[in-house]
């Protein structure tokens, strides 16, 4: 299997936008046009097809750690897999999953300012 196999097949699973596989492979050290993107999801057999090295598919790879994830010196961001999916639950209108989801952001609140009150 191909870098641009496997590129293809991860923004298809995790439904990345063009803009999105751009914004990765620039967390991973690497800036790309827009049509370079897309040339390297086109098929083999495509005019504008564009192969895929080793360490270009490692930038990605890594871009998409931080992109998933978030930054390890930023543990509060919340990571962008987890406001993707929020953000689809709202677009769907799935309200009972959205109200399940701020309560329990509520109480992991509560349960900080306890602790934080508990340890002065």
């Amino acid at each position: 299997m191909t870098n641009n196999s496997i590129l293809k097949k991860i923004t298809i699973a995790n439904n990345l936008k063009h803009f999105e596989v751009k914004e990765i492979f620039e967390l991973g050290g690497f800036e790309f046009s827009s049509s370079q993107v897309k040339a390297f999801m086109a098929g083999s057999q495509n005019k504008n097809y564009e192969k895929l090295s080793d360490e270009q598919f490692e930038a990605f790879l890594n871009g998409f750690i931080l992109y998933s994830r978030g930054p390890v010196d930023e543990p509060a961001l919340l990571p962008r897999t987890i406001e993707n999916f929020i953000i689809g639950l709202i677009e769907s209108g799935n309200t009972g999953a959205i109200e399940e989801i701020r309560c329990l952001i509520e109480d992991i609140t509560d349960e900080a300012e306890s602790s934080a009150e508990s340890t002065q």
